[in-house]
């Protein structure tokens, strides 16, 4: 399997309808938490596919389920489902129903789930991605999800009645499919373990997986392989009458006539996407800090007393993306020194220290590498003082031990780093740094952000609106001052009061200049294809001025009107501004008229409030990769009904949406293969539209329904749209989608309102 502690159920040649395994491993039966995975290949109108613990034994079960076309689904699909059973009566609760996706191509799939009974949650994957999630269950029976003696039976329902050697008259009820390697663990397996497992299992000799042609029929089958080399029984389980079934949509069942049941719905098989609990800032840091805690502790206990970071070493793999073939430009790092030994060469009598005062935006200066979208995020970030919030760690420690974190798909992660800086000779750092010479948070962030990207070069070249993202958790976005749209806004003035409120709502914000090779320097200052901080956005006297920063900071400034030296300074505009001019700081003010003409682009992130954000997890996979809507197969992606709620509901609403893909990075390290940068080549064009369709699912032709708004298509990591939504009691209909069908990735789709709404999965 690739993942340790693995206890094989079924490991043989593929099975058809299914077999008896005999009782779970002791070892599993006191657990509360466990994992389970099955590789199968099911028919659209298949019954039971497996069922683990037993039923007629009154106990607590889980199933893999399979609904048949006759239920009005257009497609088999598999889900989880948790069985009760009482003394009379088994209850399938509808909302115990974890995921559901289509898995009826005659193909091989792996099914993984990982059953945390403590916490009463249950999270599906499907071929190795998160498919589903549901918290809230009783999972257990008594201080356990199964007792001692609980067995397993694949692919097919126990029978009604048992004898103590596993064996009855009737084998079960055969289910239309195949099944192979069916595996239990002891614990709840990583996101990362889940991948690693479906990448081993689906290379064995046995699978399928990689032949998309390999359609499979049933009159494929092989005969049935058990312990009594016999034959499926035909046997009608559900006549039985102390069986209530609370809804006929599991297992393809047909409802008794003589009882009353609900009327199966479309969205019966809804699929219960992830819905994060939003942490506070306090439980952010402190979930950080038990990180580093925990290293240090584990650093104690070696033996050791300063700290080596070996997924990030101080080596040639850190630095370059291909060791064996690292570009010329950055072949400048002779050494990797601490601190300490830094200091003693350039600042002989100092000690080193995180911070040396307040941080300042002055204070980060550019080394040889090309990351200047990322400091200008940084400096941004510090001239709002937020960057204390970024550095978990509080100060220098001898251990060499710091955390920072980062947003990544919406969730904070903790990068740690050592203290190790790779330095030019003789002992100065050669990457980012700060002006003042013995501190250090300049070169630690920079060298935690290579890690989340797996090397030094991979920073180079990015969008400052990613890095402030992945700094705040915000919502990104870019406006091209060259496109039609900008230039209209430009033209009415729309787009300088945008700045205006931006700045005023506390968003930050970035620009970049025409493209070159971010060392050629206009005969103004300006440098090409560069990133810059947008520091403040103000209009005073009848003018409109904007200040800006160079990472570089250095000598290389704008020396246009409203350059530091420049005659149009007035000592009242210079009271207004507070402005001191300073030479070589690489701040500078500049006409907003100057500014459309030297800079391309501007970069913004929002940054609300907690409360303000409502997110949900999903991902285009196998029949839910529909590509747009040039394609038949548009309405098969995922869609979310948005509704406004409470006083609400009829009222306009203004929101922002963003859509976020999270395609993995092959750069990126081993803990962090799941980042994703906007110049990541393996990134597709997203796009979004947003439909009245009166609350279900938006049918094959998009031209049914009114369109109200949406996004182009851009292969960028995150896409966004603005828009006031009229009231509508039956909401409004998000559709994100790639540009061609099967281009399969995980996403994050987050709307960002003051308005009470609800964001669910169709």
């Amino acid at each position: 399997t690739g993942v340790t502690g693995a206890i094989c159920l079924l490991d043989d040649e593929p099975t058809a309808s299914g077999r008896h395994c005999g009782p779970i491993d002791s070892s599993l039966c006191q657990s509360q938490k466990v994992s389970f995975s099955i590789a199968l290949m099911i028919q659209p109108e298949s019954g039971p596919v497996c069922l683990l613990g037993t039923e007629f034994q009154k106990k607590v079960c889980w199933e893999i389920l399979v609904a048949g076309a006759e239920q009005g689904i257009e497609a088999g699909q598999v889900g989880l489902r948790l069985i009760t059973k009482g003394d009379r009566q088994t209850t399938v609760a509808k909302e115990w129903s974890i995921s559901a996706t289509s898995i009826a191509d005659g193909r091989w799939h792996i099914v993984t789930m990982t059953i945390d009974a403590d916490l009463g949650e249950a999270t599906c994957y499907l071929d190795g991605g998160f498919d589903g999630y549901q918290n809230g269950l009783p999972l257990c029976v008594g201080s356990s999800i199964w007792d001692h003696g609980t067995e397993v039976w694949v692919g097919v329902r126990p029978p009604t009645d048992i004898d103590a050697f596993g064996r009855s008259d009737s084998e079960g009820v055969e289910s239309k499919m195949h099944i192979m390697d069916v595996f239990l663990w002891g614990r709840c397996l990583s996101d990362d373990e889940v991948s690693a497992l479906y990448t081993s299992v689906a290379s064995a000799d046995l699978s399928a997986l990689d032949y998309p042609d390999d359609n499979w029929q049933w009159a494929d089958s092989p005969s049935r392989v058990d312990g009594w080399d016999s034959d499926p029984a035909d046997v009608d389980l559900y006549d039985r009458d102390d069986v209530d079934w609370d809804g006929q949509y599991s297992s393809g069942r047909k409802r008794r006539s003589e009882r009353d049941g609900m009327v199966l719905e479309m969205d019966s098989f809804s699929r219960k996407y992830r819905k994060p609990r939003i942490e506070t800032q306090e439980e952010v840091y402190q979930r950080m800090l038990s990180v580093e805690l925990a290293i240090k502790e584990a650093l104690f206990a070696r033996g050791e007393s300063c700290f080596t970071d070996q997924e990030f070493p101080p080596n040639d793999h850190s630095l370059f993306v291909d060791p064996e073939d690292p570009p010329a430009k950055l072949q400048v790092v002779s050494e990797w020194l601490r601190p300490g030994e830094i200091a003693r060469q350039n600042h002989p009598g100092c000690r080193p220290c995180l911070f040396s005062g307040p941080p300042n935006p002055s204070d980060v200066c550019q080394g040889r590498l090309g990351d200047c979208w990322f400091l200008s995020a940084v400096a941004v970030l510090t001239e709002v003082s937020r960057i204390s919030e970024v550095i978990i760690t509080q100060g220098y420690n001898e251990e060499g031990i710091y955390t920072v974190r980062f947003c990544v798909q919406g969730e904070w992660v903790p990068v740690v780093v050592d203290d190790w800086i790779p330095c030019e000779l003789p002992g100065k750092p050669a990457f980012a740094t700060s002006k003042k010479g013995i501190e250090l948070w300049v070169s630690l962030l920079e060298k935690a952000y290579a890690k989340l990207h797996g090397s030094y070069e991979a920073l180079e070249g990015g969008l400052v609106q990613d890095a402030l993202v992945d700094l705040t958790g915000g919502a990104g976005e870019e406006i091209d001052m060259r496109s039609g749209e900008a230039q209209l806004d430009l033209a009415s003035g729309r787009l300088w009061s945008q700045l205006l409120r931006f700045k005023q709502e506390g968003f930050l914000l970035g620009a970049g200049s025409p493209s070159g090779s971010d060392v050629h320097i206009s005969s103004s200052g300006i440098v090409q294809g560069h990133a810059y901080s947008i520091l403040q956005v103000r209009e005073v006297d009848g003018h409109k001025l904007v200040q800006i920063r160079n990472p570089w900071a250095n000598e290389v400034e704008w020396n246009g009107p409203w350059s530091d030296s420049s005659p149009e300074w007035t000592d009242r505009v210079k009271h207004k501004l507070k402005h001191v001019s300073q030479s070589k700081d690489g701040i500078f003010w500049m006409s907003w008229q100057d500014f459309q003409i030297h800079f391309r682009s501007i970069y913004i992130c929002r940054i609300y409030p907690s409360e303000m954000r409502h997110t949900v997890h999903g991902q285009w996979r196998g029949y839910s990769a529909g590509g747009c809507q040039d394609y038949d197969t548009w309405h098969q992606n995922p869609q979310f009904k948005l509704t406004a709620t409470g006083q609400d509901a009829s009222l306009p609403i203004h929101v922002f949406i963003t859509l976020t893909q999270g395609v993995g990075f092959s750069r990126t390290t081993a803990g962090f293969r799941n980042y994703q940068s906007s110049h990541d080549s393996l990134m597709f064009y997203i796009g979004m539209r947003i439909l009245k369709t009166r609350g279900r699912r938006a049918a094959y032709n998009i031209y049914l329904h009114e369109s109200v708004g949406g996004t182009d298509y851009v292969n960028s990591r995150e896409i966004s749209c603005e828009m006031v939504l009229e009231p509508e009691p039956k909401g409004y209909t998000i559709i994100p989608t790639t540009i061609h069908p099967g281009e399969e990735a995980p996403f994050v789709l987050s709307v960002f309102t003051k308005a009470s709404i609800t964001l669910e999965a169709l």
